[in-house]
């Protein structure tokens, strides 16, 4: 034991570094996960917060590199952490109305996800980057092993970092969830001060009871934060972090109906009527398009690539006695919610195991290694409002025409709009489908659409040249409409997320 305290002692310094820099690792990580909600998940968000958190780190360095050599750097130091702490504690309870401001304020994803990283974590990771220096001084000195103690330090940084990155992604976000995350991170960097030792550096008084009762705050608000965050009620609903996103589940209103909501991203991606007669009927109408497919030829074996609360599959199951379907969703925990909020449960209970498969799976490396042919395969595979990149290039295209029988059907549920800015991304997979079947159609889901307006579309491929659909709607491409390879894939610039009439 008191070997143990020895060591702790004469490494104090590097503890410090250790957990600062793993707390930075972290909060990089759920940053995405608290933009989701609101701007999705594309590389726009992760470019704003990586972008805005480096620019912090290295701002911090700068400042902490001249307080380092000031009078009583490590009081300000412990300050300044406190003030992080705080910071980082107040997230979870104030994020909700500001990002939703910021969302309802129709700036473009870009800049949004800019303006929201510099919220929330510029201060905090500044902050954060101004120890480094002030540590790094006291520690080399004018030492004869500089070079030893800078390599010590260095990697104290980078296995700090390591372990963050691990321990958020891995461990925290699917145990924890992200608003508890951020509670926590602000409560871990509390000890971190305390053992920085900064009231030795200053016998003031005046800022002895300052910092002391910037600390009583700082506990007091990392406390309340993780109460708030742990006993918060059902009327925002439930929030459930997964491996491949945060998942919030409400119920709401939809037309005369209260229903319950599978929103992902930022995008209500799925509901059911809580009703029990209506529990496997489709809340949201356009769904009903990939009925289409019948009139191609007599479906037997489909394929749905997107799951999420399994509101199709549910609905064809139930209402075509003879037919199978194989639904590829990549995330395990959308099944499990599914079963457990959306009646997928009750589904398999009233019709049996047999003609429902359920693979948890990415949707185009199912494909790619699977024997299996169908006659239709639909995608509705979405991260919030931007569809899935891999599955909207020729070489994807490829593999489901492989995995079609003859005469089988292609069918993806798009946004976009057919002329215009808003429309650059539905041409582009039009264009892109049309490199690999003889027929490629776009069909309204909505009655009266105008071909700028962003919404819907149900777009279908097939070789099929039996049956043409009535509701066509003319796609005039241009040399400016790209076709998306896998090489090639400018998906996040192509789809329009704030243009909504």
């Amino acid at each position: 034991m008191g070997k143990t305290l020895s060591f702790i002692t004469k490494n104090t310094d590097y503890i410090i570094l250790f957990v600062l820099n793993a707390v930075e690792m972290v909060l990089e990580l759920v940053a995405a996960r608290l933009l989701s909600p609101y701007f999705g998940n594309s590389n726009f968000v992760w470019t704003a917060i990586i972008g805005i958190i480096l620019l912090a780190m290295s701002l911090g360095n700068i400042i902490g590199g001249k307080f380092a050599s000031k009078k009583q750097p490590r009081f300000w130091a412990g300050l300044f952490l406190l003030f992080a702490s705080i910071y980082i504690s107040l997230t979870p309870i104030i994020d909700a109305p500001i990002l939703q401001s910021i969302k309802e304020g129709n700036m473009g994803t870009q800049f949004a996800s800019v303006l929201s990283s510099i919220l929330f974590f510029l201060l905090p990771s500044t902050i954060l980057g101004i120890i480094t220096p002030i540590i790094m001084k006291e520690r080399i000195g004018d030492g004869k092993d500089k070079g030893k103690e800078s390599g010590r330090i260095t990697a104290t940084i980078a296995i700090g970092s390591l372990i963050g990155t691990f321990l958020g992604g891995f461990f925290l976000i699917p145990a924890l969830g992200t608003k508890m995350i951020f509670a926590l991170l602000g409560t871990t960097i509390i000890p971190m001060v305390i053992i920085l030792r900064p009231l030795q550096q200053n016998k003031s008084k005046k800022h002895r009871w300052s910092f002391i009762t910037t600390l009583i705050i700082a506990i007091v608000i990392s406390i309340v934060s993780i109460v708030i965050v742990n006993n918060k009620g059902t009327t925002d609903g439930i929030s459930i972090d997964t491996e491949y996103g945060r998942i919030i589940i409400e119920e709401g209103e939809y037309g005369e109906d209260t229903v319950l909501f599978y929103k992902q991203s930022g995008a209500y991606s799925s509901a059911t009527f809580l009703d029990e007669d209506r529990k496997f009927d489709l809340v949201f109408d356009y769904i009903k398009k990939y009925d289409l497919m019948f009139n191609f030829l007599n479906v037997k074996q489909t394929a749905m690539i997107g799951g999420a609360a399994y509101q199709y599959p549910k609905y064809f199951i139930s209402h075509f006695e003879d037919k199978t379907m194989d639904v590829i969703e990549i995330d395990p925990a959308s099944t499990e919610i599914a079963k457990k909020y959306f009646f997928l449960d009750d589904l398999i209970e009233t019709y049996g195991e047999d003609r429902l498969g359920l693979y948890n799976e990415d949707g185009r490396i199912f494909l790619s290694s699977s024997d299996k042919k169908y006659d239709a395969i639909l995608n509705d595979a979405f991260s919030g409002e931007v569809p899935v990149g891999t599955l909207a290039t020729v070489e994807a295209a490829k593999t489901i025409k492989q995995r079609l029988n003859t005469d089988g059907v292609y069918m993806s549920n798009v946004l976009g709009a057919v002329r215009g800015h808003k429309g650059r991304f539905l041409r582009a997979e039009v264009k892109t489908l049309m490199k690999v079947f003889k027929h490629v159609y776009v069909v309204p889901v909505h009655e009266n659409v105008k071909s700028d307006q962003y919404t819907n579309w149900m777009v279908i491929a097939t070789d099929n040249d039996k049956y043409q659909p009535e509701e066509i709607v003319k796609i005039e491409l241009s040399d400016k409409d790209v076709v998306l390879t896998d090489d090639y894939n400018p998906i996040d610039s192509l789809i329009t997320t704030d243009y909504y009439d």
